[in-house]
């Protein structure tokens, strides 16, 4: 059976104390959402980190901030959750992915289980993989056309004060607490995919990474390989996930790169490889202090933005109260929120 290539200690560390965090937001949004479905008031708190699963809303409310230059009181910890995201990934290319995205520690254990069980993982060819990727940037795309070309400033605040926009975050709850066979059709899809082709989700169909990625390519810091040091013994190429010939590149600038610097663990030369700065300067951010500085970046812009816009919603819980129960209508399942007579009956029951 081929060998599992190494992982950096600390980048796992922090992806799972993220998955538990991820976990703890989901029980206690479970624990809030449940007693309003009863049609009862809550015995917790909402936890505004869920707002973190609405990267649309998310882009959305970003480009009100851009237009208007105010924050989203409805979703206003998604904002910051979203900006923090974007920073990061700048700063260290894609490093939300490998070091705090949830859906990308399951899609490297999965890649990970299917290696030990078939002994080893599928890799498309060239001709296969290569378009296969461009399918994450053209739905980045989609969704970046629609919110910025087809939809105008007044849409775009209609639209996150709309009914639908107010509940978004439970009826993302009432999609994964109560899917649809076809919701588990493809879900099951992903999950014998991964296992069978390393980080299939991420490579190919995820438009937040095609996002980050694009940033990524933009990034001061990258990994950077001396010359002098390097063997050609290729284990940085057989540990990188997103299988760049790390061996041959001096600056690594793909966008499929992570930054998660499983290449640096896996290279027996010391200083060999290194997330460094361009100009020719050598590599002197060591493996621990990137993973300290993409965490630091993370909760530096997320905090900074809670401090100035706020992160509690304005949404009252006699709001929720109203609308939790009657989820399930019409009202709430319109894209673009209300019809124009039904704004006044509207605008009534927030008040």
């Amino acid at each position: 059976m081929a060998e599992i290539p190494k992982v950096l200690r600390s980048r796992r560390l922090l992806q799972w104390a993220a998955f538990l965090v991820v976990l703890l937001i989901g029980g206690q949004f479970t624990l809030w959402v449940l007693p309003y479905l009863e049609g009862r008031p809550p015995s917790v708190p909402r936890p505004p980190g869920v707002e973190a699963f609405l990267p649309i809303n998310s882009f959305l409310a970003l480009r009100h901030l851009i237009n208007t230059g105010r924050v989203d009181p409805v979703h206003p910890a998604g904002l910051a959750i979203f900006l923090g995201i974007l920073v990061m990934s700048f700063a260290l290319p894609r490093s939300f992915c490998s070091h705090l995205c949830p859906a990308g520690l399951l899609s490297e254990l999965l890649g990970r289980t299917g290696a030990r069980l078939f002994g080893g993982t599928l890799r498309l060819p060239k001709a296969a993989d290569l378009p296969l990727r461009g399918i994450k940037f053209l739905l980045l795309g989609f969704f970046a056309w629609a919110i910025w070309f087809q939809m105008s400033a007044a849409d775009v605040a209609a639209f996150l004060d709309s009914p639908y926009a107010r509940v978004v975050d439970v009826k993302m709850w009432l999609f994964f607490a109560r899917p649809s066979n076809l919701t588990l059709l493809v879900l099951a899809f992903l999950v014998l995919a991964s296992l069978a082709i390393r980080d299939f989700w991420c490579r190919y169909l995820c438009p937040y990474g095609a996002l980050l990625g694009i940033l990524g390519i933009f990034s001061p810091w990258k990994i950077t390989r001396r010359e002098s040091k390097c063997t050609q013994c290729l284990a940085c190429t057989q540990a990188c996930p997103a299988r760049l010939k790390v061996h041959q590149e001096t600056r690594v600038t793909s966008p499929e790169c992570t930054a998660c610097q499983d290449c640096v663990a896996a290279c027996p030369e010391k200083e060999c490889l290194a997330l460094a700065l361009p100009g020719g300067r050598a590599p002197i951010l060591r493996p621990a202090l990137g993973v300290l500085l993409a965490l630091a970046i993370y909760a530096g812009v997320t905090g900074l933005v809670g401090l100035t816009g706020g992160w509690k919603t304005s949404v009252t819980p006699a709001e929720y109260q109203k609308r939790i129960p009657e989820i399930q209508s019409p009202l709430y399942t319109h894209p673009m929120g209300l019809n124009p007579a039904e704004k006044g009956p509207e605008k009534n029951r927030r008040e």
